[in-house]
């Protein structure tokens, strides 16, 4: 049951960081007072970041997975 809940709550964060983040897009890109190229400077940055934090997580599993095979 604690699986579960824990899952419930991960489904629910990350549409909520999803929801949130279409709309900050949308909203970005529908401001008629910033150049087209900061816009998209701003999504390559947004875009840099999250593939960044992605990837030290999946680095962070891999660390842990291996730590544990080394206490045999």
């Amino acid at each position: 049951m604690l699986k579960v809940g824990y899952i419930l709550i991960l489904v629910a964060g990350i549409g909520l960081i999803g929801f949130f983040g279409y709309h900050a897009v949308a909203a970005l890109i529908a401001a008629t007072g910033i150049h087209p190229v900061i816009k998209g400077l701003i999504l390559c940055a947004c875009a840099g970041v999250i593939l960044t934090l992605c990837g030290l997580v999946i680095e962070k599993r891999r660390e842990d997975k291996h730590a544990s095979s080394d206490d045999d």
